[in-house]
């Protein structure tokens, strides 16, 4: 069943859609073959919106889900994800949601490349937005009706501004906690230690595939580095300038609202997979920005216990 399976991966027609947007593994076995633009296939989506997205599974690690803005690379051995990804179409699959957490929202990955392996294929994708996802059936793979889910529109007594402000600033002090922590090592290991390069951490066959670092607070990285995956879709060809081209796909009016909306995504990043989800899940921007925030304040008290901790056994030492 797997050779038929990957027969037909392999030697599909080459529809000119599919031609476009989808790469074939059988064209990848000396190097790769990449997708193009990231933009094209997510607007080609949401202009065709299928009745039918294929659904794959991402593996369970320390991040759970993809925001908008993450990319991954992939190892697919399921038999059904494989068919998931011979029937997708515009270059696009979403994630079969595994928890709760996320209230049926799921996330629309671009398939950026795809290399073929001994056993299944290494795919690269790129979150591109968020989706909901109904009437979950399997046959050859998991398919799902799909619609774009978006945020509500915000309360005219909320001061997103303020919400900003206050996020970055309790960003900054997790910052410099942290830095601190990790400057000076503590004597013991303890056990549930918040540094944040622990929590978020990767493993398995799931690697990042982040393009560089960027000046500035962590959470001014985390932000530029989540618009340069959206952006630069192709190694070969100029970023895009602006996120225009994902506006409708994420239901927001201008390039304000857009960046906006990354900032929420950005400052869930390094939050527990749990945690992740649910900002997934929230359809709130001002809501998500205050559960990024009360998430950092947990996560700085709990670096400052440990601080403490150690200048005690430093004494003791």
């Amino acid at each position: 069943f797997m050779m038929a399976l990957w027969i037909a991966f392999s030697h599909r027609p080459e529809q000119p859609v599919r031609r476009a947007c989808e790469a074939r593994a059988a064209d990848c076995s000396a190097s790769s073959n990449p997708a193009p633009s990231a933009f094209m296939g997510a607007s080609l989506w949401f202009n065709a919106q299928p009745l039918s997205l294929p659904l794959i599974h991402l593996p369970v690690d320390a991040c759970g889900v993809l925001l908008p803005g993450e990319s991954r690379r992939i190892l697919i051995e399921r038999e059904d994800d494989l068919a998931a990804l011979n029937e997708m179409q515009f270059a696009c699959v979403g994630v079969l949601p595994t928890t709760p957490h996320c209230a049926g929202v799921s996330t629309l990955l671009n398939v950026r490349e795809t290399r073929r392996q001994e056993v299944g294929a290494l795919i690269e994708v790129v979150s591109v937005g968020r989706i909901h996802a109904s009437q979950i059936e399997h046959d050859r793979c998991f398919t799902a009706h799909a619609r774009p889910a978006f945020d509500g529109r915000a309360e005219p007594d909320i001061d997103i501004r303020k919400l900003v402000a206050e996020l970055r600033s309790t960003a900054e002090q997790h910052d410099t906690i942290r830095r601190k922590l990790r400057s000076t090592p503590l004597p013991v290991r303890l056990p549930g230690s918040f540094l944040s390069d622990e929590v978020g951490t990767l493993s398995g066959m799931v690697v990042p595939t982040g393009r560089g670092t960027h000046p500035g607070s962590w959470l001014e990285q985390e932000c530029a580095r989540m618009r340069e995956e959206l952006c630069v879709a192709d190694l070969d060809a100029a970023p895009a300038a602006s996120l225009e081209r994902l506006h409708a796909l994420w239901g927001v009016p201008d390039e304000e609202s857009a960046e906006l909306l990354l900032l929420s995504f950005a400052a869930c990043a390094s939050l527990t997979a749990t945690q992740r989800a649910l900002a997934c899940g929230t359809l709130d921007t001002a809501e998500r920005l205050r559960y990024a925030r009360r998430c950092l304040l947990e996560g700085t008290k709990r670096m400052v216990a440990q601080a403490a901790i150690r200048d005690a056994l430093e004494g003791v030492l």
